[in-house]
């Protein structure tokens, strides 16, 4: 597949970035400037989940880590603005929650990656 982007969700997930002209499907990582394999912003979680209006909920990450390096948010059917979704990462570093500031109930996509450089 020719293309710059690639976000796969599932058990291979993968986020990459090509170089102009290069596919997001090539086996040579000189063709990348982001892949998962590089050890920059490496994939650690992502799924969904239903926020409730005027509402958060916390999303367990299963161990703990350093502060991730990105955290991305989705919410169906709508552009995502900072001011109606945020997600903050919990002191004990080991979940965060997602807040919904607005009154509708929204199913959120989320995406986090840890900084992976020098680990």
């Amino acid at each position: 597949m020719q293309g710059c982007v690639l976000i796969q969700k599932g058990p291979d997930f993968k986020f990459r970035v090509s170089k102009p002209g290069k596919s997001v499907d090539s086996t040579d990582l000189n063709d990348f400037i982001i892949h998962e394999k590089l050890g920059t912003a490496a994939p650690y979680i992502t799924g969904s989940a239903q926020v409730p209006a005027w509402s958060n909920v916390l999303i367990p990450f299963g161990r703990t880590y350093a502060q991730p390096a990105l955290i991305l948010l989705k919410p169906g059917n709508v552009v995502a603005y900072q001011t109606q979704f945020e997600a903050r990462i919990q002191s004990n570093m080991s979940s965060m929650r997602i807040y919904n500031h607005t009154g509708t109930s929204r199913y959120v996509t989320y995406y986090v990656y840890w900084n992976s450089i020098g680990g």
